[in-house]
């Protein structure tokens, strides 16, 4: 059991991939929904339905992953993290790595994208018409090449809905759809439930190796 935790958990948390480039395209509010699928990993192909919504850079996504409903709340340094009618959470450092050397904290992400990216043609997705941008990033701590593509909605002003990562033979590839830029989104959402303990995990995470925080 423990072991499907962490894999829906580690599929929960990539519906945050996209959450940094938003807050670095400077949009008020954000509600998508998000189609997941990792190929290649150590644990085996998985696939996973999420909602996310976003504002004032805090963000909640909920994830369908494994016949299981997962949480996740960004709120300031920290992830909250629970499986849904649980009373028991994790909370995470939000600028965590996992596997791959991907931050999950994107902030600025799309500055990075374009001023260290290059941009490799145009497509259309799910009917937008998109700019696709190709972004490399290595890392001597963490070993390898992280290739991350991004295709960036002109009529969602450069909204991404489609991302894809790529290193060590494992390819995760997020589809983002129902975007709905500035939405109505509720405080109450974005706030971590005080029916549930959360065990802070920071302490025990500092001494792990960058690569065994997956």
């Amino acid at each position: 059991m423990k072991s499907l935790l962490s894999k829906a958990a580690g599929l929960a948390l990539a519906a945050l991939v996209c959450v940094g480039v938003l807050q670095a395209q400077s949009f008020e509010s954000a509600h998508w929904k998000a189609t997941t699928e990792m190929s290649g990993g150590p644990q085996g192909d998985m696939k996973t339905e999420s909602e996310v919504w976003m504002k004032d850079k805090k963000m909640r996504a909920k994830t369908q992953a494994m016949g299981m409903n997962m949480n996740v709340v960004k709120a300031g340094d920290s992830i909250y993290q629970w499986q849904e009618g649980q009373t028991t959470g994790m909370k995470l450092p939000a600028n965590m790595r996992r596997r791959g050397g991907q931050s999950l904290d994107y902030v600025n992400k799309m500055a990075d994208v374009r001023a260290k990216g290059k941009k490799i043609g145009a497509e259309t997705v799910d009917g937008h018409s998109c700019e696709v941008f190709e972004n490399n990033e290595s890392s001597q701590e963490r070993g390898g090449t992280t290739k991350q593509t991004y295709w960036l909605a002109r009529d969602l002003k450069d909204f991404p809905v489609k991302v894809v990562t790529e290193t060590g033979g494992m390819k995760l590839t997020t589809l983002n759809h129902d975007v709905e830029l500035n939405a109505a989104v509720p405080d109450s959402l974005l706030t971590p439930p005080d029916s549930v303990k959360f065990q802070d995990m920071s302490e025990m995470m500092k001494g792990m190796p960058a690569q065994r925080q997956n």
